[in-house]
């Protein structure tokens, strides 16, 4: 069994959204070695709770385990901007996870933040929220267009209780079925928290 860490991996390096707080780590010598982190709990490879847009909703903490950990379908888009309907090509269950993978693999590595990435259709959004798919992830730091005014795609799919998951690394991932572990960290009430994600067969 092969296991592929799909994380990206945090450093002052790593993009970040515009305006957001750069992470940082600084070491403390004594007896052993402790460390100092700044972070944003939308960093790198993260998970958005229904409390990112919705105040008095859950956080990331009330996040049932089984949508987080189980059977994954992967789905390789073409797409120049936008995932749409038709990039759906099968029949969404209740319960299903999905990652998205599109052109991003080129964007995420890189230091500056770029607004021409691929993100998630409003209509596509609304159809994976009828059908109450457990998780949705992308392959950049939103799954929504960076200029989409109120955040809609969002919105509709936290909403319907289903877990964003972006800031992925799909580079190495083949379409198709797999199993994740997408765990964050147990903040309690929190928006959002960075996360280790891991697929295998």
């Amino acid at each position: 069994m092969k296991f592929f860490d799909v994380t990206l991996p945090l450093s002052p390096y790593l993009v970040s959204w515009p305006g957001d707080v750069k992470f940082s780590r600084k070491e403390r010598h004594r007896e052993a070695t402790t460390s100092r982190l700044v972070i944003s709990s939308h960093a790198g490879t993260h998970i958005d709770a229904p409390r990112h847009f919705f105040f008095r909703k859950s956080g990331v903490d009330a996040i049932a385990l089984s949508k987080l950990v189980g059977r994954v379908r992967v789905v390789s888009v073409n797409a120049r901007r936008l995932i749409m309907p038709s990039d759906i090509n099968f029949e969404p269950k209740r319960g299903d996870k999905i990652l998205f993978k599109t052109r991003n693999f080129s964007l995420v590595n890189k230091r500056k933040f770029t607004a021409d990435y691929v993100s998630m259709s409003l209509e596509a959004a609304r159809i994976l929220a009828r059908k109450k798919v457990d998780l949705v992830g992308i392959d950049y730091l939103g799954i929504e267009a960076a200029d989409a005014p109120g955040f809609p795609v969002h919105k509709v799919l936290l909403r319907a209780g289903v877990v964003i998951l972006e800031g992925l690394d799909l580079s190495r991932i083949q379409k198709g079925q797999w199993n994740i572990a997408a765990l964050p960290l147990k903040i309690k009430n929190g928006d959002g928290s960075p996360c280790r994600v891991v697929v295998w067969k």
